[in-house]
């Protein structure tokens, strides 16, 4: 707000002054950003080899090509080619994609072509096959289509040939063989039927293919997120986070086999010992930072109705780690259906982190194993701010800690016999802090302040 009161008064200033020549064009100022010169020259390459007056840039809404003009060197020559995504309305909705190659001095288109859809949501180029040149994906949205189309293209001799296309609606791509050529993840959702499946597309001697597909066990209203990431010391395995149709998330994990397929521990190969859930919006990471990624799950120390009560329970989350890694070997054998079949293995999860999580603020807090069942979470009325008591059926419970956060230019309240001190600040956030003071709270309960430091942390944006 000072600068752009500075901006008005400096322009004020060139207006008033009597001494200056320079004169302000309002038109000039309200004019669009130009293209930059390599772009306007392309950007003319392309309208002289369209030859129509409506031509339209379309831009990718996500990933790192956002731009209409996409410069890669798809053919492997060492000269980078202009990839432009546009529209010609009068031509049809789809979008179009023009190759131009910069050839004595200018631009000259080499190659048209119509795309699958009406809109680009990305671009990417990988390594996907042996021959060690980049292909192009592309994602395409289709109107009301419920997935997105993906196209991967080879650029070969002057065209675009199409390796291979899907509807998805989470798309992952990652060495997980470290061979050094990637492997394409697919995750597709089915509305009618509220069914979601996982691919893994891989080269093969007829091209690139989808290798291992696996329906996931729960029905699902949606995707919340799919990572590749160890479940054990080298054990590969796919994390899919979805929702149900009970607003619930649940984890399925799907083992990586050493013959390249994916196996789900959790439908006919093999039970888990609890069920992999949570009432919150949270995905599985690498919760202690060893490597392994953890499954995030509701500490269900309570009924229903008990939750409904009180809110602020669902926010309370254990991590968990698998405890019988041993058993995933099996799921890798090469007679793994038929042995699972007559004797099928389980397996168990142990909590590695147990803490309150907050969404919506963007921060949680790590219970010392003292406080793990002992305590409950509840919201200051009309005040963003959290209590941790000790559970009891007291009418007020003794407060352990008090977590604030304050909004950004928020005014503190000078009357507060409460003193907070400062966590942590990020973005518009300031989060605060106040230690319980009351000499009933057992000894074994009490935090020193950097404990609380400690186990506070803010959430990844």
């Amino acid at each position: 707000m000072r600068f752009l009161k500075a901006a008005l008064l400096a322009v004020c200033c060139l207006f008033l002054s009597a001494c200056s020549s320079f004169q302000l064009n309002v038109a000039d100022l309200m004019q669009a950003p130009k293209l930059a010169e390599d772009q306007s020259e392309i950007y003319e390459a392309l309208a002289e080899a369209v030859g129509a007056p409506d031509v339209q840039l379309k831009y990718p809404k996500k990933g790192g090509y956002r731009s209409a003009f996409v410069m890669f060197d798809l053919d492997a020559d060492g000269e980078k080619e202009a990839l432009v995504f546009y529209n010609v309305p009068s031509w049809g909705t789809n979008v179009r994609i023009m190759m131009l190659d910069h050839q004595e001095e200018r631009w000259v288109s080499v190659y048209d072509a119509v795309g699958e859809g009406t809109d680009v949501t990305e671009a990417d180029f990988r390594i996907l096959t042996a021959s060690g040149r980049h292909c192009m994906l592309i994602g395409w949205e289709q109107g009301t289509s419920e997935n997105t189309k993906m196209s991967v293209y080879d650029y070969v001799g002057g065209q675009l040939r199409v390796l291979f296309e899907s509807d998805y609606s989470q798309m992952l791509i990652e060495d997980i063989d470290r061979d050094g050529i990637e492997e394409i993840l697919l995750g597709i959702f089915k509305a009618s039927s509220k069914t979601g499946s996982i691919r893994l597309i891989n080269e093969t001697e007829e091209g690139l293919q989808s290798v291992s597909r696996v329906v996931l066990f729960n029905t699902i209203t949606d995707f919340l997120g799919i990572e590749i990431g160890q479940i054990a010391q080298d054990q590969t395995a796919v994390f899919v986070d979805a929702y149900t149709g009970n607003d619930r998330v649940f984890t399925e994990i799907l083992v990586y086999t050493e013959d390249g397929k994916l196996r789900s521990m959790n439908d006919h190969y093999g039970e888990v010992d609890r069920p992999l859930t949570r009432e919150i919006s949270v995905r599985c990471e690498d919760i202690n930072r060893d490597g392994i990624l953890e499954v995030p799950v509701l500490l269900d120390e309570t009924n229903e109705d008990e939750r409904e009560e009180e809110d602020n329970r669902k926010n309370i989350i254990q991590y968990l780690c698998l405890s019988n890694p041993e058993n995933l070997a099996v799921l890798g054998s090469a007679g793994a259906e038929e042995d699972l079949e007559k004797e099928p293995v389980s397996f168990q999860f142990y909590p590695v982190w147990t803490g309150f999580v907050n969404l919506d603020y963007g921060f949680r807090f790590q219970f010392p194993e003292e406080w793990i069942g002992q305590v409950d979470v509840t919201k200051e009325s009309g005040q963003n701010e959290w209590v941790f008591t000790l559970r009891s059926d007291a009418a007020e419970p003794l407060a352990l800690l008090r977590i604030r956060v304050y909004g950004q230019d928020e005014p503190r309240d000078i009357f507060d016999n409460v003193t907070y001190e400062q966590l942590e600040k990020r973005g518009v956030y300031e989060y605060c802090a106040a230690l319980g003071k009351s000499p009933e709270i057992p000894a074994v309960l009490q935090l020193d302040w950097e404990k609380v430091k400690n186990c506070f942390s803010t959430l990844k944006s």
